[in-house]
C-alpha cells in the first residue's frame, strides 16, 4: 500500500489551518461590522430626533453588541 508523502499531509494541515484563521478573522469582521452599523444608525436617529440624550445609540449599540454575540454562537457552531 502507497503511503501518503510527507509534503502532502503537511500541506493538509496548513490549509486546513489557514482555513479556520480565515474564518474567525471574518467571523470578527462581521461582528464588528455589525456593531459599527447599529452604532451608526443609533447616531443617526439621535442626530435626526434630537432628543438630547443619545438613547438611541444605547439601545441600538447594546442590541447591535446582543447581536453580534448570537451570530457568533451560530456560526461556531457549525
Amino acid at each position: 500500500m502507497k503511503e501518503a508523502r510527507p509534503e502532502k499531509q503537511d500541506a493538509k494541515g496548513l490549509r486546513k489551518g489557514y482555513n479556520a484563521y480565515l474564518r474567525y478573522s471574518g467571523l470578527g469582521l462581521q461582528m464588528a461590522g455589525i456593531i459599527l452599523a447599529s452604532i451608526w444608525a443609533g447616531r443617526w436617529l439621535d442626530g435626526w430626533l434630537s432628543p438630547g440624550f443619545p438613547a438611541f445609540t444605547l439601545v441600538l449599540a447594546l442590541l447591535g453588541i446582543t447581536g453580534a454575540m448570537v451570530f457568533l454562537f451560530k456560526e461556531t457552531r457549525r
